[in-house]
């Protein structure tokens, strides 16, 4: 093979080439053309027509949150320091007294009975403390008529205050149980 020949025969492939892509260049140019003009034009310009759905309104959420206004308030009980021990009075009598009437109503809530204890002594020491004052909340419960195990015992010891702990009357508002409801 002669050296013209070589040259010749690249330049009839780079032809080639060119002329392949020179084709598929005007290929793709009319194909968009014709997109963008007979189909994304007229859509731009009379966009289709959505029909609405009648929304069909539901008060679901609006009967969630009228149940749970009803619900009864948190009920808190007060300790002494250092204590596990308190003296129910009426207000928390009634206060059960409509927190069974919810559970007998909404079998499917539950008492929660968080105990907490303020700051001073150790952190075990407070969590065992706020402990025994839930359990001792869940007994006065239990002797008021509410089961159990319907009840959630926890203990948060000195972790969720709700005062300060700074003076002898925040401390004091934090050696509290609390006794709330939770829908499951």
């Amino acid at each position: 093979m002669s050296f013209n020949s070589l040259n010749l025969t690249k330049y009839v492939t780079y032809m080639r080439i060119l002329i392949t892509g020179a084709a598929l260049l005007g290929i793709w140019c009319f194909v968009s053309a014709w997109l963008y003009n007979d189909k994304l034009m007229p859509a731009i310009k009379n966009p289709v027509k959505v029909q609405a759905i009648p929304e069909v309104l539901t008060h679901e959420a609006d009967s969630i949150m009228k149940i749970k206004e009803s619900m009864p308030k948190s009920l808190l009980i007060y300790f002494d320091f250092d204590k596990a021990k308190f003296n129910p009075d009426p207000q928390s009598d009634n206060s059960v007294s409509a927190f069974r009437t919810w559970l007998e109503k909404y079998p499917q809530s539950a008492l929660v009975v968080t105990g907490h204890a303020d700051i001073v002594g150790t952190a075990e020491y407070n969590n065992d403390l706020s402990l025994k004052r839930a359990q001792t909340v869940e007994k006065y419960l239990e002797t008021l008529g509410i089961n159990s195990g319907r009840m959630i015992i926890e203990s948060r010891g000195e972790t969720e205050p709700i005062a300060d702990y700074l003076t002898p009357e925040g401390r004091s508002k934090n050696r509290r149980t609390e006794v709330s409801l939770k829908m499951q």
